[in-house]
C-alpha cells in the first residue's frame, strides 16, 4: 500500500512540474512573439496574430494549460482590434475541448483516474456510462447533500459560466478542462452550452473593445 502511495504521489508531482513548465514555455513565447509586436512591424500583424490565435486555440482546448495568457496579451498589445478575434478564439477552443468530451464520453477510460490513485472516481465514471443526460443527473443528485445537489445540478450552466471566469481555475483544470469534463458528463445540451460560453467569455473581450488596453491603467 505504501508503495503505491509512493507511486501516486510521484506521479502527481511529474503531472505539475509538466504543467509548471509550460506555463514557463507560454511565458517565453509570450514575452518573444506577443509584447515585441508593433506599430512599425503591422506588415507581421495579420500572419504572426492569426498564428497566435490558431495556437491559442489550441492550448485553451488542452486541460489544465492557462493559455488564456496569450489572448490576455494580444489585446493588451493591440487593444479593441484585436479583441472580437481574440473573443472568437477563446470560445472556439472552449468548444472543440467540449466537443471532444462528448465525443469520447462513452468511450471515455477512466485508467489516468485509476493510474493517479483515484480509483473510487474511475469506478463512478465507468458508472455513468450509457446513461443519458436526466439519467445521468438523477444519479450525481443522489450522490450529492440534498441540500446543494438538485440547485448546483438545476444551475449548471451558471456554474459552468462562473467556473470559467473564476481566478486560479487553472488548478481545476483551466477553461479546457472544464469545458472537456462538461463534455465527457453531457449534462448540457449544446445549443445551451453554445450560449452559456459565448456569453461567460464576453465581459473581458468587450470591455477592451470598448475602452481598449487603457482598461488596465
Amino acid at each position: 500500500m505504501k508503495t503505491i502511495g509512493i507511486k501516486n504521489i510521484i506521479r502527481w508531482v511529474a503531472l505539475i512540474a509538466l504543467l509548471v513548465t509550460l506555463n514557463l514555455g507560454i511565458g517565453v513565447l509570450l514575452t518573444r512573439y506577443v509584447a515585441p509586436l508593433s506599430g512599425q512591424e503591422s506588415m507581421l500583424f495579420g500572419l504572426v496574430v492569426f498564428s497566435l490565435l490558431l495556437f491559442y486555440v489550441i492550448l485553451l482546448a488542452i486541460p489544465f494549460v492557462p493559455g488564456v495568457e496569450i489572448g490576455l496579451s494580444l489585446m493588451i498589445v493591440h487593444g479593441a482590434a484585436a479583441a472580437p478575434f481574440v473573443h472568437g478564439a477563446t470560445v472556439l477552443g472552449l468548444l472543440l475541448a467540449y466537443g471532444v468530451g462528448l465525443a469520447f464520453s462513452d468511450r471515455f477510460s477512466c485508467k489516468f483516474l485509476s493510474t493517479m490513485g483515484l480509483v473510487k472516481a474511475c469506478a463512478y465514471v465507468e458508472g455513468l456510462k450509457g446513461m443519458d443526460r436526466e439519467q445521468r443527473i438523477t444519479t450525481l443528485q443522489s450522490s450529492m447533500p440534498p441540500w446543494a445537489g438538485k440547485w448546483i445540478l438545476n444551475h449548471r450552466y451558471l456554474m459552468l459560466a462562473l467556473a470559467l471566469n473564476v481566478p486560479g481555475n487553472a488548478f481545476i483544470g483551466g477553461g479546457g478542462g472544464i469545458s472537456l469534463v462538461a463534455g465527457l458528463s453531457r449534462l448540457y445540451s449544446p445549443s445551451a452550452l453554445i450560449i452559456t460560453i459565448i456569453l461567460a467569455t464576453a465581459p473581458v473581450p468587450v470591455m477592451f473593445y470598448i475602452f481598449g488596453s487603457s482598461i488596465i491603467n
